[in-house]
């Protein structure tokens, strides 16, 4: 049984660690893992293929996450997505029964690990309401919103950085527009001031101008709801 006076992050160091480079399947859809696996560094995209081959972007995996979070929990017998390398990455190999021993006996991590499912429940929320919209510029406006909630960091007042290193291809992905729509749209918020990146530098977002281009009030609710 886990150690219940141990902290996760102290808890996971005793399992070995793995390690995959930018664009490596860690795992593939419909495989059976031998283990979970927790980030320690780098981060992890899990996405579904179209029909067309088209990849669809599900979520992104960063520090003490752990994936396929289904098949951890044993609540399905595979993987349901394909799961990348997005950076290069280093992954505990954690035993799904030890992980599940560590819940049964630490309230205080079950409880953050709920907060953090509730967290990502508004942000896919978010997610699911930017890809409702028909204009390719809602699209990424949105998009753009549920980013800086769910991977975003504070540099300045009001002023949010994106963690994740995008490219014009992975906002296509994230929105199902092509990549020169999603380029022109970008570029057009970038002109407006709404956001600031370049070709080696993550997208950095002014919310008071995203607020004002959507002029959704629902947003500043979700913002104080994910900042409690």
């Amino acid at each position: 049984m886990a150690d219940s006076a141990i902290t996760f992050d102290r808890f996971i160091e005793r399992y070995p660690t793995v390690s995959f480079t930018k664009g490596e399947i860690v795992v593939f859809q419909g495989e059976t893992p031998r283990n979970a696996y927790v980030v320690r560094e780098g981060t992890v995209k899990a996405y579904n293929l179209s029909v067309q081959g088209d990849e669809k972007p599900v979520d992104f995996y960063t520090s003490l996450d752990i994936f396929p979070v289904p098949w951890a929990f044993g609540k399905a017998p595979n993987a349901y997505f394909y799961y990348e390398a997005f950076t290069d990455v280093t992954l505990y190999t954690l035993p799904r029964q030890d992980f599940i021993e560590f819940l049964q006996g630490n309230p205080d991590y079950m409880y953050k690990l709920l907060n953090s499912f509730v967290m990502g429940y508004l942000g896919n929320s978010m997610r699911l309401n930017a890809l409702q919209h028909s204009r390719a510029s809602d699209k990424l406006l949105y998009t753009l919103h549920y980013l800086t909630l769910t991977h975003g960091r504070e540099i300045g007042p009001r002023q949010v950085e994106i963690t994740l290193s995008l490219t014009h291809q992975d906002f296509a992905n994230l929105t199902g527009l092509t990549r020169e729509t999603a380029a022109t749209e970008l570029n057009k918020l970038k002109t407006a001031g709404v956001i600031e990146y370049g070709k080696h530098t993550l997208y950095q977002v002014e919310l008071d101008k995203l607020q004002h281009v959507i002029n959704d009030q629902f947003i500043a609710d979700v913002e104080a709801s994910l900042k409690q």
